[in-house]
């Protein structure tokens, strides 16, 4: 079992933008990750920050932490496919509930965008593959990393909220931060 903690900051997108985004600083990381160049909302191809985020006003920071217990935490040291295993029936499932509300907010709130937790998930296999056009470009949403977002900072000074990381198996908690920019 898993259990969820969520905390909201809101700050003017200017101010978030210079306290948090850094995108020279965090692009060779993105480069090592396996995602980079094979999933639309990752780098490179992604927009510049400023250039798609400037026109906002207010970023709404939304932090959801999720606690797993030792049942999880236990299981999760059984091997590395079985803590990822876990990792997409919590921290998975999470992220994907957080996407959906800011997506249904979105069509309530004109002009408003999303910045996901995390690389874009809509699609098993993501057509950037085979060098096509995203096929569900009104669901796809970039990430705090695509954009060279300091996500460490970020939740510490905005959420209260440390990010942890685990040798093997599961850390304490994992955190999906997204936001939801307003005009």
């Amino acid at each position: 079992m898993y259990r969820t903690e969520v905390k909201v900051a809101a700050l003017p997108v200017a101010e978030w933008m210079k306290r948090y985004c850094f995108p020279g600083r965090f692009l060779d990381s993105c480069k090592q990750c396996p995602d980079y160049g094979r999933v639309w909302s990752c780098p490179p191809g992604v927009p510049e920050a400023g250039d798609y985020l400037g026109a906002y006003r207010m970023a709404h920071i939304i932090g959801v932490k999720v606690l797993y217990d030792d049942g999880e935490r236990a299981r999760a040291l059984r091997s590395p496919k079985e803590a990822e295993t876990v990792r997409q029936e919590t921290y998975g499932v999470v992220k994907k509930a957080l996407l959906e509300a800011l997506l249904a907010f979105e069509r309530v709130s004109p002009g408003a965008v999303t910045v996901a937790a995390g690389r874009c998930e809509q699609c098993e296999v993501c057509t950037r593959l085979q060098d096509l056009p995203c096929r569900r470009p009104e669901r796809m949403r970039y990430s705090f990393s695509a954009f060279g977002f300091d996500l460490t900072a970020l939740a510490k000074e905005q959420l209260g909220m440390d990010l942890l990381w685990a040798g093997e198996g599961l850390p304490e908690y994992n955190v999906a931060i997204a936001a939801f920019l307003t005009r």
